[in-house]
């Protein structure tokens, strides 16, 4: 027994950086991100969906159409070509944070898009029991083969689309400073095509209201600062937006 929790102490003291209710609580010991509602874009929409788009369709060509198992550095060797940069797993340079997201080649300049935050998306506000399982269950609901509705990589970390890792991204620290910040954006779907959509990091719960959206919404987390090769990614989960 004193084996086993130990174990989930350990997990927890990793996970706890990118646990948001933890995070939550400790607001008043953090810094925060401090922005007007008509201020809080770092870059336009359109520049999302345009990253989006191109690297998503420079996957498709380059994957053989996304039907071929290929391994993760062959979505890498497209991401630096595209984008100028990759992005992977490493352990963090925060002690016992687990993993974090590093730039592995090229320089991110300041307002690149350097992940998006994959999962499930509640319109009725609940996010009690977010699970593998439902994107998982989510995805083979709304399958309509060929075509897979969004991207099944990021469960398994063999990311075909490297860019869906924002929830490894950790949280800044004082000795290590945020330097991306997220950002929500609209996705118009009839902008994107449905052989592109398996490489969408979310999901609508409902099935109904997937089939009727006009929109999906992601999560971006976007450089605000040039990041060079080696540098560990940092968020700030702590954003106050004055209206």
């Amino acid at each position: 027994m004193k084996g086993f929790w130990h174990l989930v102490k350990k997990k927890w003291l990793s996970y706890r950086f990118r646990f948001v209710p933890w995070i939550a609580l400790n607001l008043k010991e953090k810094g925060h991100r401090s922005v007007r509602k008509v201020d809080d874009k770092i870059v336009p929409d359109d520049a999302i969906i345009s990253t989006l788009f191109h690297f998503s369709a420079s996957l498709h060509e380059n994957l053989n159409n996304g039907f071929v198992n290929k391994k993760p550095i062959e979505s890498l060797k497209v991401m630096e070509k595209v984008l100028g940069y990759t992005v992977q797993l490493k352990q963090s340079t925060i002690p016992g944070a687990g993993v974090g997201v590093f730039v592995t080649q090229g320089i991110v300049t300041a307002g690149s898009i350097v992940a998006f935050y994959p999962g499930t998306i509640y319109r009725d506000g609940k996010d009690s029991g977010i699970s593998r399982m439902i994107f998982k269950s989510c995805v083979h609901r709304d399958l309509r083969w060929p075509f897979f509705p969004a991207d099944l990589s990021w469960l398994t970390g063999d990311f075909i689309n490297p860019l869906n890792c924002g929830q490894y991204v950790n949280n800044e620290t004082p000795d290590f400073p945020c330097n991306v910040a997220y950002q929500e954006c609209d996705l118009p779907l009839d902008r994107f095509p449905i052989e592109l959509r398996r490489y969408l990091p979310n999901i609508y719960y409902s099935s109904s209201e997937w089939n009727r959206a006009d929109f999906l919404r992601l999560v971006a987390l976007v450089a605000v600062k040039d990041i060079v090769v080696d540098t560990e990614l940092f968020s700030t989960y702590y954003t106050v937006v004055h209206a």
